[in-house]
C-alpha cells in the first residue's frame, strides 16, 4: 500500500512539474549560434536579465522597477530578436508609475543594449502583445481612453522608435475582452527563459521555472 501511495505522490508530482514548464513555453528553430536570456526576479523591485551565448562571455541588465510581462520578437527586421519588456515605473513628464514598454537588442550577439526606452504610446498602456507572425513584428497594445474605456492599437519600428500604424478597437468597456490574446505574461514564478539561435530561424523556447 505505501508503495502505491509514494508512486500516486510522485505521479502528481511529476504532471504538476510538467505542467508548469509548458505554461509559457515556445519554440523557435534557428541555426548557428544558441543565446539564452531570461529574466530573474531578484526582489519586489529589481529584476536582472541575463544574456547566456556558446561563448564565455556573460551579459546582464538590471530593471530596478516592477515587471509586468516578458517577451521577444524581431523588431527591426533584422534577424536577430529583441528583448522587450514591461515595466511599470515613473518619468520624468509623468510621476505617478505606470505601464511602459522597454525593448532592448543584442549587439555583437553577447551585450544586452537599450534599443528604444521611449515607453509612451498614444494613450496609457494596459497590456501588450509581440506579433511574431508579421516579420519586422507588430506590437499590438491596450491602452486607456480618456473616457476609462480601452481601445486596442498596433505599432511597427520605425527608424529610432515605434510609430502607430492603426486602431483595431476604439471605446471597449472592458481590458479583458478587448481582443488582446497576450501569450507571454509575467508568471508568479521568478524566472522566465528564452532561447533561440541566430539566422535561418528554425527553433526558440521560452519557459518559466517554477
Amino acid at each position: 500500500m505505501s508503495h502505491r501511495i509514494h508512486f500516486l505522490i510522485f505521479t502528481g508530482l511529476l504532471l504538476m512539474f510538467c505542467s508548469c514548464r509548458k505554461e509559457n513555453w515556445f519554440e523557435w528553430q534557428v541555426n548557428q549560434r544558441h543565446m539564452e536570456v531570461s529574466l530573474n526576479k531578484e526582489s519586489d523591485s529589481l529584476y536582472v536579465i541575463h544574456l547566456n551565448t556558446d561563448q564565455p562571455s556573460h551579459s546582464v541588465w538590471k530593471l530596478p522597477y516592477l515587471v509586468y510581462q516578458f517577451d521577444y520578437g524581431d523588431v527591426t527586421g533584422d534577424g536577430m530578436p529583441e528583448i522587450i519588456v514591461g515595466v511599470i515605473k515613473p518619468t520624468r513628464f509623468d510621476p505617478k508609475p505606470d505601464k511602459r514598454l522597454f525593448i532592448y537588442r543584442i549587439a555583437d550577439e553577447a551585450y544586452i543594449r537599450p534599443l528604444w526606452l521611449g515607453s509612451r504610446v498614444a494613450q496609457p498602456l494596459e497590456d501588450f502583445r509581440v506579433i511574431r507572425e508579421h516579420t519586422p513584428v507588430l506590437i499590438r497594445t491596450v491602452e486607456r481612453e480618456r473616457s476609462g474605456k480601452f481601445l486596442i492599437a498596433e505599432y511597427a519600428w520605425r527608424g529610432f522608435g515605434l510609430d502607430f500604424k492603426g486602431y483595431l478597437k476604439r471605446e471597449t468597456e472592458e481590458k479583458e475582452h478587448a481582443g488582446l490574446s497576450v501569450q507571454v505574461r509575467m508568471p508568479s514564478s521568478d524566472t522566465i527563459r528564452m532561447s533561440f539561435r541566430k539566422k535561418n530561424i528554425l527553433k526558440v523556447s521560452l519557459f518559466s521555472i517554477v
